[in-house]
C-alpha cells in the first residue's frame, strides 16, 4: 500500500458516529462540511460507508430493506460530517412511515446549510429506476449537486458494468447542471472506494 493510501485511510479511520435523528432540526451543526448517502432501499449504503471509513460495524447493514429510518451522522477526522439517510421507494412501509420519511428526506437537504455534496447509490445489477430520477428531478429543482455511486459491481460481468454507465451517463444530459460524476464501486473487492475517499476528502479541503 503506498504512503498516500495509507494516508487516506488514517483520515477515515479516525471517525465517530454522532447519533441517529428524526428529524432535521435535531441534528447538530458542528460547522463541518458534509456529504450524505441517499439510494433505493438496500442498495449498500451502510455498507459502503463502512468500506469507506474501513470501520466494520460504523454504520450498521442490515439485510431488510427499509431498516434505516434515520438520518445517522458521522463525523470523518473532525474535518467532514458523513450522513446515512434512509432509503427511498421501499413498498414494504406503511404509508405514515414512508411519509415521514420522504419529509425527513428533503427537510434535511433543503435545510442543511453545511451540505456539499449528495452521493446517489444505484446497484449496478437493478440500473436506475422511476423513483431514482424522481430524486434526481428533485434534487435539479432546489439546485443541488449531486454525484452516483454504482455498487455492487463485482456481481456484474464488465459489458454490463459498461452498459449501466452508459445509460446512467445518457440520462445525467438531462441533469448535467448539477451532476458530478459517477463511481463504479464494489464492497466486496474495494473497487471505486479510493476514489470515493478522494472525492470526499477533496470537500473536506
Amino acid at each position: 500500500m503506498s504512503n498516500g493510501n495509507k494516508k487516506l485511510n488514517l483520515f477515515f479511520l479516525n471517525n465517530a458516529f454522532l447519533g441517529s435523528f428524526n428529524n432535521t432540526q435535531d441534528i447538530p451543526n458542528n460547522n463541518l462540511p458534509e456529504c450524505c448517502f441517499i439510494g433505493r432501499s438496500n442498495v449498500g449504503k451502510s455498507s459502503i460507508i463502512n468500506a469507506i471509513t474501513r470501520t466494520k460495524n460504523l454504520a450498521k447493514t442490515s439485510k431488510t430493506p427499509g431498516r434505516t429510518q434515520s438520518a445517522n451522522l458521522f463525523e470523518i477526522n473532525k474535518k467532514i460530517n458523513i450522513v446515512d439517510l434512509p432509503g427511498y421507494g421501499y413498498a414494504k412501509v406503511s404509508k405514515k412511515i414512508n411519509n415521514e420519511l420522504i419529509e425527513l428526506i428533503e427537510s434535511y437537504i433543503l435545510e442543511r446549510k453545511n451540505l456539499v455534496n449528495i452521493y446517489v447509490l444505484i446497484d449496478c445489477k437493478v440500473g436506475l429506476k422511476e423513483s431514482d430520477l424522481d430524486f434526481f428531478d428533485f434534487l435539479l429543482s432546489i439546485e443541488k449537486r449531486f454525484s452516483i455511486i454504482l455498487t455492487k459491481t463485482d456481481k456484474c460481468s464488465f459489458n454490463f458494468i459498461a452498459n449501466q454507465n452508459k445509460n446512467i451517463k445518457t440520462h445525467m444530459e438531462n441533469y448535467k447542471k448539477k451532476f458530478n460524476q459517477i463511481f463504479l464501486t464494489s464492497n466486496k473487492n474495494k473497487e471505486g472506494i479510493l476514489d470515493v475517499q478522494k472525492d470526499i476528502i477533496n470537500l473536506a479541503l
